[in-house]
């Protein structure tokens, strides 16, 4: 179905209207939602490529009744793109892979790679529990355990952490059902305290490429407001996430944009960037309310810019910290207000290296231009490597 179509959901506003929302959706299109309320009781899952879902403003709301029985993607967000790629394991890959190389070596046969799939390298580091490096390429060539790739690698993978399928080790994943061109614009999701059981993130992006998220209020309890994993070219602007318990987090995505948007939480992070998350242009966000950290980059970030951002004063019980990098590569933070900070040793931005199977350095960090409010005992600090 074109992009350019329009669908409009027949929901009533009243009753539960998750049925009425997802077969709107289901059809593709651009999807139009009136300014009412929504009523959901299951997460709506957008399957088709070049889908709109267009609100009215920030009176068309989708309240989302959480169920403390979950399952993952089914009833655990909001609105999402398919999970399924998070149930497979990672494929081996043989050996390390260079910044401008075009194949790499696989240690099992590839007889379902197509020229044109997508495929996403991830490098499991089982210290920190997740992933640490990856990137999306795209397959030109096949020839027996090699695969030959369209673009030249633009992130290097030494492959040096033990190979356990899924929990260490550097491999792929093809991305088998592929959703992409998907816009959330102009609308409102409020997800109401149930309680940590019956928490729901608002929207989710999975292993999806060229999404946008524009001119969208998440209100989400006990789960994050904003998500993302495993996925390319995200940009979220002038939107908002907010919560009580848990942070906006954009993990293992690259090519990602948040410019203009608005972050808080009451009592965790407000912005996250985590798990290999590359290629990133964070600037002219403001992250109004955190407590301990108001924003970090954690665990293989790199390659990227934050810059211009206005960081509210960091609540915190003991000492608060501005921004954290570490184990970040090739990163400029510039430009920055941070407000301040509470507790008697608060930090304004942390820069260190990270201990994991091997060590994740923190190299070509740049801290130029960024400006104090009162609270921080130090401005900058610059370790080496926690519990090193």
């Amino acid at each position: 179905m074109l992009a350019c179509e329009l669908v409009l959901c027949s929901c009533d506003g009243e009753n539960d209207d998750t049925a009425a929302v997802q077969s709107a959706v289901d059809r593709g299109g651009v999807v139009s939602f009136a300014a009412r309320t929504y009523h959901l009781s299951r997460t709506i899952v957008i399957r088709n490529s070049n889908t709109t879902i267009q609100g009215a403003g920030p009176l068309t709301v989708f309240q989302y009744q959480a169920s403390a029985f979950k399952t993952q993607c089914v009833n655990d967000r909001v609105f999402t793109t398919p999970c399924d790629i998070g149930r497979s394991l990672p494929r081996r890959i043989a050996g390390a892979i260079a910044i401008g190389d075009v194949s790499f070596s696989a240690v099992d046969e590839l007889s379902d790679l197509q020229p044109a799939d997508w495929l996403i390298v991830t490098d499991i580091d089982s210290v920190v529990g997740d992933i640490v490096n990856a990137d999306w390429v795209q397959v030109d060539s096949v020839a027996g355990l090699v695969v030959h790739v369209r673009s030249p690698f633009r992130t290097a993978f030494p492959n040096a952490r033990e190979w356990v399928p899924g929990h260490s080790g550097l491999g792929f994943r093809r991305v088998v059902s592929l959703v992409e061109n998907i816009q959330f614009r102009n609308f409102n999701i409020a997800v109401p305290d149930a309680g940590t059981q019956a928490a729901a993130v608002g929207i989710s992006v999975y292993a999806a490429l060229q999404t946008t998220i524009d001119q969208v209020v998440v209100n989400s309890f006990n789960a994050q407001p904003l998500y993302s994993r495993l996925s390319k070219n995200l940009t979220i602007t002038g939107s908002e996430g907010h919560g009580n318990s848990v942070l906006n987090e954009f993990a293992s995505t690259v090519d990602l944009t948040l410019r203009g948007d608005t972050f808080g939480e009451e009592d965790a992070a407000g912005l996250g960037l985590d798990l290999g998350t590359a290629f990133f242009d964070v600037s002219g966000n403001n992250i109004n309310m955190s407590r301990n950290i108001g924003v970090y980059l954690l665990y293989g970030v790199h390659d990227g810019t934050f810059i211009d951002n206005q960081i509210g004063p960091v609540g915190s019980a003991t000492n608060a910290n501005g921004i954290l990098a570490w184990g970040t590569q090739n990163v400029s933070i510039s430009d920055n207000y941070l407000a301040g900070g509470a507790g008697p040793q608060s930090t304004g931005i942390s820069v260190r290296s990270y201990t994991g199977e091997i060590v994740i350095p923190s190299v070509n960090v740049t801290l130029s231009g960024n400006t104090f409010g009162p609270g921080w005992v130090f401005d900058y600090e610059r370790g080496t490597i926690p519990g090193g």
